[in-house]
Protein backbone atom coordinates (compact mmCIF):
# COMPACT_ATOMS: atom_id res chain seq x y z
CA UNK A 1 0.00 0.00 0.00
CA UNK A 2 2.74 2.20 0.48
CA UNK A 3 3.86 2.25 -2.96
CA UNK A 4 0.35 3.38 -4.55
CA UNK A 5 0.23 6.05 -1.28
CA UNK A 6 3.80 7.28 -3.13
CA UNK A 7 1.95 7.25 -6.80
CA UNK A 8 -1.05 8.93 -5.85
CA UNK A 9 1.61 11.87 -3.92
CA UNK A 10 3.55 11.76 -7.38
CA UNK A 11 0.37 11.80 -9.91
CA UNK A 12 -2.69 12.60 -8.54
CA UNK A 13 -4.77 15.42 -10.56
CA UNK A 14 -6.88 16.47 -7.69
CA UNK A 15 -4.39 16.32 -4.90
CA UNK A 16 -2.53 19.13 -7.01
CA UNK A 17 -5.41 20.78 -8.24
CA UNK A 18 -6.68 21.14 -4.81
CA UNK A 19 -3.53 22.45 -3.66
CA UNK A 20 -3.77 24.65 -5.91
CA UNK A 21 -7.24 25.74 -5.21
CA UNK A 22 -5.70 26.97 -1.66
CA UNK A 23 -2.87 28.70 -2.89
CA UNK A 24 -4.98 30.41 -5.41
CA UNK A 25 -7.47 31.52 -2.90
CA UNK A 26 -4.64 32.27 -0.25
CA UNK A 27 -3.17 34.87 -2.86
CA UNK A 28 -6.50 36.41 -3.90
CA UNK A 29 -8.32 36.38 -0.15
CA UNK A 30 -4.96 38.19 0.53
CA UNK A 31 -5.42 40.75 -1.75
CA UNK A 32 -8.88 41.40 -1.04
CA UNK A 33 -8.79 41.10 3.11
CA UNK A 34 -8.70 44.97 3.57
CA UNK A 35 -12.48 45.28 1.47
CA UNK A 36 -13.67 43.39 3.85
CA UNK A 37 -14.81 40.60 0.93
CA UNK A 38 -13.80 37.45 0.14
CA UNK A 39 -12.97 35.30 -3.08
CA UNK A 40 -15.96 34.02 -2.91
CA UNK A 41 -17.86 37.08 -2.85
CA UNK A 42 -15.96 38.53 -4.73
CA UNK A 43 -17.12 36.00 -7.90
CA UNK A 44 -20.37 36.38 -6.69
CA UNK A 45 -20.49 40.02 -7.19
CA UNK A 46 -19.00 39.80 -10.65
CA UNK A 47 -21.20 37.15 -11.51
CA UNK A 48 -24.18 39.07 -10.51
CA UNK A 49 -23.11 41.99 -12.21
CA UNK A 50 -22.98 40.62 -15.48
CA UNK A 51 -25.83 39.49 -15.31
CA UNK A 52 -27.54 42.46 -14.28
CA UNK A 53 -29.23 40.07 -11.63
CA UNK A 54 -29.41 36.39 -11.43
CA UNK A 55 -31.27 33.74 -9.64
CA UNK A 56 -29.51 31.95 -7.40
CA UNK A 57 -30.16 28.71 -9.43
CA UNK A 58 -28.43 30.12 -12.17
CA UNK A 59 -25.92 31.77 -10.14
CA UNK A 60 -24.80 28.13 -8.06
CA UNK A 61 -24.52 26.45 -11.69
CA UNK A 62 -22.45 29.13 -13.33
CA UNK A 63 -20.27 29.19 -10.50
CA UNK A 64 -20.45 25.55 -9.92
CA UNK A 65 -21.25 25.93 -5.97
CA UNK A 66 -23.89 23.92 -4.12
CA UNK A 67 -27.01 25.42 -3.40
CA UNK A 68 -26.89 25.27 0.33
CA UNK A 69 -22.92 27.47 0.38
CA UNK A 70 -24.27 29.68 -2.45
CA UNK A 71 -27.89 30.80 0.18
CA UNK A 72 -25.43 31.02 3.07
CA UNK A 73 -23.27 33.67 1.19
CA UNK A 74 -26.27 35.82 -0.97
CA UNK A 75 -27.49 35.80 2.89
CA UNK A 76 -24.65 37.37 4.64
CA UNK A 77 -23.79 39.69 1.33
CA UNK A 78 -27.62 40.75 1.74
CA UNK A 79 -27.12 41.70 5.55
CA UNK A 80 -23.71 43.30 4.12
CA UNK A 81 -25.87 45.43 2.17
CA UNK A 82 -24.04 44.25 -1.03
CA UNK A 83 -27.01 42.93 -2.93
CA UNK A 84 -30.29 42.84 -2.89
CA UNK A 85 -33.18 40.26 -3.39
CA UNK A 86 -36.42 40.02 -4.81
CA UNK A 87 -39.40 37.31 -5.28
CA UNK A 88 -40.36 36.66 -8.99
CA UNK A 89 -43.71 36.35 -10.86
CA UNK A 90 -43.72 32.30 -10.75
CA UNK A 91 -41.66 31.58 -8.15
CA UNK A 92 -38.20 31.96 -7.05
CA UNK A 93 -36.40 35.04 -6.77
CA UNK A 94 -33.42 37.02 -8.22
CA UNK A 95 -30.32 38.93 -6.88
CA UNK A 96 -29.30 42.50 -7.97
CA UNK A 97 -26.19 44.32 -6.66
CA UNK A 98 -27.10 47.22 -4.53
CA UNK A 99 -25.58 50.74 -4.89
CA UNK A 100 -22.87 49.64 -2.13
CA UNK A 101 -22.08 46.08 -3.87
CA UNK A 102 -21.23 47.94 -7.48
CA UNK A 103 -18.95 50.69 -5.74
CA UNK A 104 -17.32 47.61 -3.39
CA UNK A 105 -16.91 45.98 -6.81
CA UNK A 106 -15.48 48.61 -8.33
CA UNK A 107 -12.88 49.25 -5.03
CA UNK A 108 -11.60 46.23 -5.64
CA UNK A 109 -10.24 46.58 -9.13
CA UNK A 110 -6.69 47.28 -8.00
CA UNK A 111 -6.57 44.83 -5.24
CA UNK A 112 -7.74 42.26 -7.97
CA UNK A 113 -5.45 43.37 -10.58
CA UNK A 114 -2.40 42.91 -8.10
CA UNK A 115 -3.91 39.29 -7.39
CA UNK A 116 -3.89 38.43 -10.53
CA UNK A 117 -0.38 39.87 -10.84
CA UNK A 118 0.88 37.73 -7.61
CA UNK A 119 -0.68 34.71 -9.33
CA UNK A 120 1.23 34.86 -11.95
CA UNK A 121 4.26 35.42 -10.72
CA UNK A 122 3.53 32.23 -8.05
CA UNK A 123 2.41 30.41 -11.05
CA UNK A 124 4.53 31.83 -13.70
CA UNK A 125 3.58 33.27 -16.93
CA UNK A 126 3.29 29.99 -19.00
CA UNK A 127 1.26 28.06 -16.24
CA UNK A 128 -0.77 30.70 -15.27
CA UNK A 129 -1.39 31.19 -19.11
CA UNK A 130 -2.09 27.66 -20.01
CA UNK A 131 -4.39 27.85 -16.83
CA UNK A 132 -6.68 29.95 -18.00
CA UNK A 133 -7.28 28.40 -21.33
CA UNK A 134 -7.91 24.80 -20.14
CA UNK A 135 -10.44 26.04 -17.87
CA UNK A 136 -13.51 27.93 -19.50
CA UNK A 137 -14.49 31.38 -18.11
CA UNK A 138 -17.82 30.81 -16.63
CA UNK A 139 -19.45 33.28 -18.63
CA UNK A 140 -17.90 30.71 -21.61
CA UNK A 141 -19.56 27.45 -19.80
CA UNK A 142 -22.91 29.22 -19.36
CA UNK A 143 -23.29 30.13 -23.15
CA UNK A 144 -22.33 26.30 -23.44
CA UNK A 145 -24.84 25.16 -21.05
CA UNK A 146 -27.46 26.87 -22.19
CA UNK A 147 -26.63 25.49 -25.82
CA UNK A 148 -26.91 21.86 -24.84
CA UNK A 149 -29.00 22.11 -21.53
CA UNK A 150 -26.24 21.11 -19.30
CA UNK A 151 -23.48 23.17 -17.41
CA UNK A 152 -22.24 20.88 -15.59
CA UNK A 153 -20.83 17.27 -16.34
CA UNK A 154 -23.23 14.08 -14.97
CA UNK A 155 -20.70 13.34 -11.86
CA UNK A 156 -20.92 16.78 -10.91
CA UNK A 157 -24.90 17.31 -10.86
CA UNK A 158 -25.33 14.11 -8.70
CA UNK A 159 -23.18 15.57 -6.36
CA UNK A 160 -25.95 17.00 -4.27
CA UNK A 161 -28.13 14.19 -4.05
CA UNK A 162 -25.46 11.84 -3.00
CA UNK A 163 -24.63 14.19 -0.32
CA UNK A 164 -28.64 14.45 0.85
CA UNK A 165 -28.86 10.45 0.88
CA UNK A 166 -25.95 10.38 3.61
CA UNK A 167 -22.98 9.47 0.74
CA UNK A 168 -19.79 10.64 0.50
CA UNK A 169 -19.66 13.36 -2.02
CA UNK A 170 -16.76 14.19 -5.00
Amino acid sequence: MTGFGRQVALECLSVRVRRLGRIVTRIYDAALAGHGVTTAQFNLLAAIAVGEGARPAHLSELLDVEKSTLSRDLNRMERLGWLRSEAVPGGGRVVELTVAGSRLLLDVRDAWKRAQAAARAELGHETFAQLRNALASPLDRGRAGAATGSRRPAATRRRSTRRRRGGRGA
